[in-house]
């Protein structure tokens, strides 16, 4: 994957590894694209038959927390010095790091008034527009661009956050895996060592792998130390990424007095307040202020055809040869909205499985009903749903999605490659061929039965 991203990646035109002679000489070649793009499926088909080989070693109790964790750490280290890979995002994010640095507000400035390297491999569509993200990231950035002016460096730099994202969930979800009643260690094979985790989080640099830490971290404390202290970590997960703010739903769950209708929307209050002032003050205190809220809408506007809303709405386009977007988005939302309250209404209060599965389910309708969902989104809910107690089938259902979404990962449709559709094709039979073979005999072993030779 290191190798193909060196081919066919987004990278900055400066600088000393764009200026080899080699490389140069590879990227510029017409069919250096396809040939990197083959390079990274390649690589991702192979991680995830060594993912799958692990998770048998799991199953059978070869495995434990520990040694999924060496794989984890030894499967990351090559992605470490990779260029971001199957997304330019870290390019974006190092540009608005380096705008916060220099006292220009990346929520009113965008990345195009900076020259020179630190812009040339931000996706058009980020060089115009104000940045989405919350202050944690911008802020990371902005001390970054005080030591250098690399956008190499700088764009590692976000790696390290993804990389503390990636350590939080091996700390936490065998934990949280413990607490709901689930295998850990299978928990952590799939909320931590899988290609999609990997390939997308680390290395795609994206600050969502930050969030996902964040969030389970959030309901782990709530569980074990008090939901002050998962409120004021939904909150500081929110000031990474808006849509974190859904987790928040699980902490109120734990804080409930009782079931009474009144005592959730209290329990509500109190965690909104303090996962609220939380945002506020690290908005504050850097400067920043909240005006992210006010640029969320530009992700909004990049429709993608995972999002359920969007596809809804092209559909009723071609029936109806009339633009359904927006009222597409605005059904989304309100979806969203409702699966939100009827869990907040009836799932069970203060037990520790009902919480995680319930924020679980919440943040996976947050990604499949956001008008914008790209394959990283995911991060929101996997891990939180691979620590949950889950039917067999879902589970089995689970690690089928994990396993396509990673072999997808290469497909960055900003790539706009002519001929990748054959990449397409053979990556998506790839994936499927393999989430089937390995989960044909993929019933979870239970005491007082043998397990069968499947995964799962």
């Amino acid at each position: 994957m290191t190798a193909g991203g060196l081919a066919y990646a987004g990278m900055p035109h400066g600088g000393r590894v764009a200026s080899l002679d080699a490389l140069r000489d590879f990227r510029a070649w017409n069919a250096g694209e396809r040939w990197g793009l083959g390079l990274c499926v390649m690589g991702v088909l192979l991680l995830t038959a060594a993912w799958l080989m692990l998770g048998a070693a799991v199953r059978t109790g070869t495995v434990g927390v520990a040694g999924v964790n060496r794989a984890t750490l030894l499967w990351t280290v090559p992605l470490l010095v990779a260029p971001p890979l199957f997304s330019g995002d870290a390019w974006s994010y190092a540009a608005d790091g380096v705008l916060a640095g220099r006292g220009l507000s990346p929520y009113v400035v965008p990345p195009a008034v900076l020259h020179g390297p630190i812009v040339q491999a931000v996706c058009q569509c980020w060089r115009h527009t104000p940045a989405p993200y919350g202050p944690v990231p911008l802020v990371w950035g902005a001390a970054l661009s005080h030591l250098t002016s690399s956008p190499w460096l700088l764009m590692f730099g976000y790696r390290m956050l993804a990389v503390v994202g990636l350590g939080l969930l091996m700390v936490v979800a065998p934990r949280l895996a413990h607490l709901a009643g689930c295998r850990p260690a299978q928990a952590s094979w799939l909320a931590v060592a899988s290609p999609f985790v990997l390939a997308n989080g680390v290395g795609g640099a994206h600050v969502d792998l930050l969030l996902a830490g964040l969030v389970c971290a959030a309901l782990l404390l709530a569980m074990s130390r008090g939901w002050v202290a998962g409120a004021l970590l939904v909150g500081l997960a929110t000031a990474v990424k808006a849509p974190a703010v859904v987790a928040g739903l699980g902490v109120v769950l734990l804080a409930a007095r009782s079931g009474r209708l009144r005592d959730r929307l209290r329990s509500g209050v109190g965690v909104g307040g303090i996962a609220l002032a939380t945002v506020v003050g690290i908005g504050v205190f850097s400067g920043l202020g909240v005006g992210w809220v006010g640029t969320m809408h530009v992700a909004v506007g990049l429709h993608t055809p995972l999002s359920l809303p969007f596809d809804a709405g092209r559909l009723l386009r071609w029936v109806h040869d009339s633009d359904a977007a927006s009222m597409a988005d605005t059904v989304g939302i309100g979806l969203l909205l409702v699966g939100c309250a009827l869990l907040l209404a009836l799932a069970p209060v203060r037990e520790r499985r009902a919480s995680l599965t319930a924020t679980g389910v919440a943040m996976l309708l947050t990604t499949v009903l956001s008008p914008v969902t790209n394959y990283w989104y995911f991060l929101w809910c996997l891990p939180l749903l691979a620590c949950c107690r889950l039917p067999e089938r879902a589970r089995r259902c689970l690690v089928a999605l994990v396993a396509v979404l990673g072999v997808l990962a290469p497909l960055d449709p900003s790539l706009h490659l002519r001929d990748a559709w054959m990449v397409i094709i053979g990556s998506v039979v790839a994936a499927l061929a393999i989430a089937l073979a390995w989960s044909r005999d993929g019933r979870l072993a239970t005491p007082g039965r043998p397990a069968g030779t499947g995964l799962l």
